[in-house]
């Protein structure tokens, strides 16, 4: 990368266009009132949310003092070439302690399709020169996007990203969420972090505004990181991991009362998200958004976690038990669980059945949950997703998009939305396999086996009226929908499907994780298991459960083609990349309710 340097004062002058030249005073005084403050960029730079006029650049600096607390005052300029001999516009921001020393402003006055570059000063310290793009305001041209997901500091190196930015160019990159994780020392790492030098900051699990700003940094000082975001603007969607595991706006999974207020936690989770990240900020836990890439296809970018989602529920914590009725003993009708003796028969005394409690069972009896009545409520409950704001704004803008008569509907979100049965797995393991799994393990099967298939109440299949709406609105106001999904860190293609055999909405495609491991991940049947998702799940086109990568998504106006890239390493930085898989969707398919997704793979 060419190091910037210094502009003299009077051929910028005249390189600038009046309004800009007319921030000079401005920023001259920033000057001053920086005199003696040295910083650096030890984050870089990065870009964000383009529209058509305008794009937030983004910055960190980082006061050379340590006891600095002041504020610091940076100018910023774009211009259309990387010497900046023709600057089109320029500004002033500053920043301090109040928001971690992070800025981003939102530069305006560009430009449709126009290809960009940034900068900031402050005094003669120079920043990263940034490259950026408008979106086009009007044709159909082919838009070409990467999509990431799930990229986990302490897991390994981010090759995915380096082998994005040595394999562009993209219009965009596509974050759809886990951006970084909360995770302590320790946990859900690879046992080389300590060796790659990768353990995470703070050690503990971040809980506090300044753990979240900290872990936020430490991502932000990886290399490929960096460079990914000085090349090209990021478009984010944020999942459970940027606030804590299996997060919802009540709550977490991965919080406690002994964690202090979640309220407090998640909005300081929310804080350094926008600090951090080069989005344009809303009011506060909204960040569902939408961006016209011309005439050509509409991106809603969605929030499924945090500010409508309730708690979902769980195959450990939600199924009541097998009950049955028997007489209360007092001529009436009561409801008891049904207790299973030590050899597996079921108990029917009546009255030993209404005595019998939890911890009254006798050793080797049980009760067995009622999965089937748990999977009718996953099917029939009306729970929350989006919550009903963000499903009003999203019918508008689909609404909208097709009355102007864009060909492609795009959401942008989190998790699996297509009816995905989770097939029985036991059968592929040896008999040694199978006693040394845990009672844990062996019960999970035990369930697949006789439930024949399980949900994911995480994803839409445990939200599945809130879905159908989503659907509903995929069938009436788009035109050729597509779905995106990032959480599995698998690869995935689904024709979307509310129920089995059911009608097709359009096409999802899923991508794998930058570094968290996928189910396959060091399991050594995962071909087998893959095989069958596919067998179970007729609507599936592409199954991988096993690599870190990221996919593209390329859009013209007669199909969108989706890649999914895998990289051979990630505790080395030397590395291969292999292309794993094609997909072709063709506009129209599915207006008659069937969507076929082509493969177009080539060796």
């Amino acid at each position: 990368m060419k190091k910037p340097t210094n502009v003299n004062r009077r051929k910028f002058l005249k390189s600038v266009p009046a309004s800009a030249a007319a921030t000079l005073t401005v920023a001259s005084a920033a000057n001053a009132q920086n005199a003696g403050t040295r910083i650096n960029y030890n984050h870089s730079v990065a870009s964000g949310d383009p529209l058509q006029d305008r794009v937030i650049i983004w910055t960190r600096v980082t006061p050379e003092e340590s006891n600095h607390n002041g504020i610091v005052h940076i100018n910023w300029d774009v211009a259309t070439d990387r010497d900046f001999t023709n600057v089109v516009t320029s500004g002033h921001i500053h920043t301090g302690q109040g928001s971690d020393y992070t800025a981003k402003a939102d530069a305006t006055g560009l430009e449709a399709g126009q290809k960009y570059y940034y900068r900031f000063r402050v005094n003669d310290q120079i920043s990263p020169i940034g490259e950026t793009q408008t979106l086009r305001d009007k044709g159909k041209e082919k838009v070409r996007l990467a999509v990431t997901s799930c990229s986990n500091y302490p897991f390994g190196y981010f090759n995915a990203y380096r082998a994005i930015c040595d394999n562009g160019p993209f219009d965009a990159v596509l974050h759809l969420g886990d951006y970084l994780y909360d995770y302590p020392v320790g946990t859900y790492t690879s046992p080389n972090a300590e060796k790659m030098g990768r353990l995470v900051d703070p050690p503990h699990e971040i809980i506090t505004l300044s753990d979240y700003r900290r872990r936020h940094a430490q991502y932000r000082t990886d290399p490929d990181l960096q460079e990914i975001h000085r090349l090209y603007p990021f478009m984010c969607a944020w999942d459970d991991h940027e606030f804590a595991n299996n997060a919802y706006f009540e709550g977490a999974e991965n919080h406690n009362g002994g964690e202090g207020s979640w309220h407090q936690r998640r909005a300081a989770a929310n804080q350094a998200y926008f600090e951090w990240l080069p989005i344009r900020e809303q009011q506060i836990f909204v960040s569902y958004r939408s961006f016209d890439f011309g005439e050509l296809a509409t991106l809603a970018m969605l929030d499924t976690r945090i500010i409508g989602r309730e708690r979902d529920l769980t195959y450990d914590k939600d199924p009541d038990w097998i009950r049955t009725a028997v007489d209360d003993g007092e001529g009436g009708i009561t409801t008891v669980p049904i207790a299973y003796d030590a050899d597996g028969n079921e108990v029917t005394d009546a009255k030993i059945l209404r005595d019998l409690t939890e911890r009254t069972l006798p050793e080797g009896w049980q009760y067995r949950r009622d999965y089937r009545a748990f999977h009718k409520r996953l099917e029939t409950e009306e729970r929350s997703m989006m919550g009903a704001p963000q499903e009003k704004w999203l019918k508008e803008t689909l609404k909208t998009s097709k009355k102007n008569g864009i060909p492609w509907q795009i959401l942008g979100q989190q998790v699996i939305m297509s009816m995905q049965r989770r097939p029985p797995t036991s059968s592929v393991y040896t008999d040694a396999e199978k006693a040394a799994a845990s009672e844990r393990q062996k019960a999970s099967w035990k369930m697949h086996e006789d439930l024949g298939f399980r949900y994911n109440p995480d994803a839409w299949d445990g939200f599945q009226p809130a879905r159908k709406r989503v659907l509903d609105m995929l069938e009436q106001d788009a035109v050729n929908p597509i779905v995106l999904a990032g959480d599995t860190h698998c690869g995935w293609a689904h024709s979307i499907v509310h129920e089995m055999g059911g009608k097709h909405y359009g096409a999802e495609f899923a991508v794998q994780g930058i570094t968290s491991p996928g189910a396959g991940d060091g399991n050594p049947h995962f071909k087998e298991i893959e095989q069958k998702y596919l067998k179970m799940n007729d609507h599936m086109a592409y199954t991988s459960t096993s690599g870190r990568g990221y996919m593209t998504i390329t859009i013209s106006e007669q199909e969108t083609i989706a890649d999914w890239y895998v990289v051979s390493e990630i505790e080395s930085k030397e590395f291969d990349l292999s292309h794993r898989k094609s997909l072709r969707y063709k506009a129209g398919d599915v207006t008659d309710g069937k969507v076929t997704l082509e493969d177009i793979t080539t060796s």
